[in-house]
């Protein structure tokens, strides 16, 4: 395949791995990696896998910052000298918005002296840069939200200043936060959240029915292909009920994507989420949109045996982080619901959970969702049926 991408020529990021191997290559070896991992269940039917494009799909860009007030550098730290950072404005997988966003930050740090973090001195205030634009539906704009990543307060009141010309030149930009990261570790983002906007979410729209996304939520970095994800799911749902409406609970369901695209298919569905910023947005979304049967608790998924005893769901989807399940699967065992879907980002962690799992289970379906083209890294959704 042609290089499409001149920092991967360049050697100045080497991230998509995959770049020069041809897009249906790399769906192939997936698909193969997939069938291998889980020939346990074989022989098994996997469905046709869901494409991505190939450029412009990165909804989410996270930025490192080094260089100096007059020269800041967004991208990547340097390899051998971390404060020798790699420029990646105009990187061709992210959505052109946010290389427009990016491109125009240099002028605003330089401007407003936000002075770049110096690793090796630890000196300096601006870290790191975390953006997500949302498209809107047709005929409505999109929305961003931006993270400035500090090492202190010291630089907020200068945001301040600075969010009138911020939103001029860039009208989607409805959210503007720091975070505050004090450590002088590898440690992307801190606990402290301050807005900077009025505006504490964004529009997230998950087909026709609009979401709110909080800058600190986790969320999918393929927004076209997470919508695919999430409406696959709500059909498989349907068809595991059997046109009934019954009881579902989703563990690790962080502001309950999955749960709102399926709230239909359902009489109840309980989230269950460790984050409380997530299940306070949740919570309040459902108010907001009618949906008196959805309820999101924060607990940790691995202790919440009376929960899922009391509330006996049909179904169970999980959706854990690249860790997999941990002590969920021993939840699990003990209280096997008669569907289970998963969804995962690491097929070695799906893996090894589903061989736990699946005694007294068949694999009713499986399919992959190329999140993440040009790597080896990829979403699978599973489901199981008792046997």
């Amino acid at each position: 395949m042609t290089v499409f991408c001149s920092h991967f020529t360049q050697s100045s990021c080497r991230s998509c791995e995959w770049m020069e191997l041809d897009y249906p290559a790399q769906l192939l070896k997936k698909e193969e990696q997939l069938r291998h991992s889980l020939e346990f269940f074989s022989p098994f039917a996997l469905e046709p896998t869901v494409r991505s494009k190939r450029q412009g799909f990165r909804n989410r860009a996270k930025m490192s910052v080094t260089g100096t007030v007059e020269q800041p550098v967004i991208g990547l730290l340097g390899e051998d000298v971390l404060d020798a950072g790699r420029e990646l404005l105009n990187c061709p997988i992210h959505h052109p918005k946010l290389n427009e966003l990016l491109v125009a930050l240099p002028e605003l740090i330089r401007k407003y002296k936000l002075i770049p973090y110096n690793i090796a001195s630890r000196k300096g205030e601006l870290k790191a840069l975390i953006a997500y634009y949302s498209p809107g539906p047709e005929n409505q704009s999109g929305q961003f939200y931006l993270r400035f990543v500090l090492r202190s307060k010291e630089c907020v009141s200068r945001l301040r200043k600075a969010l009138p010309e911020l939103q001029s030149r860039i009208p989607e930009l409805v959210c503007i936060s720091a975070n505050i990261q004090p450590v002088p570790h590898a440690i992307l983002e801190g606990p402290e959240e301050i807005l900077i906007t009025e505006r504490a979410t964004i529009d997230y729209w998950l087909g026709a029915l609009k979401l709110r996304l909080a800058p600190q939520a986790f969320v999918q970095t393929n927004q076209e292909v997470a919508v695919e994800l999430y409406q696959t799911a709500a059909r498989w749902i349907g068809e595991a009920q059997q046109g009934r409406r019954g009881k579902c609970l989703e563990l690790y369901c962080g502001q309950g994507a999955f749960s709102f695209a399926a709230a239909n298919m359902a009489e109840e569905f309980l989230g269950i989420e460790i984050n409380p910023e997530a299940v306070r947005n949740a919570n309040a979304q459902a108010a907001e949109l009618g949906l008196g049967h959805l309820k999101f608790i924060c607990a940790d998924a691995t202790q919440v045996e009376a929960e899922l005893q009391a509330h006996r769901p049909e179904l169970v989807l999980v959706n854990p982080p690249r860790k997999g399940l941990g002590g969920a699967v021993e939840l699990l065992l003990r209280n096997p619901p008669e569907q289970l879907l998963y969804s995962s980002c690491n097929v070695d962690t799906l893996a090894s959970d589903l061989r736990i799992l699946a005694t007294g289970y068949r694999l009713r379906r499986a399919q992959i969702f190329d999140m993440f083209p040009h790597t080896e890294h990829f979403e699978t959704l599973v489901w199981l049926g008792r046997t």
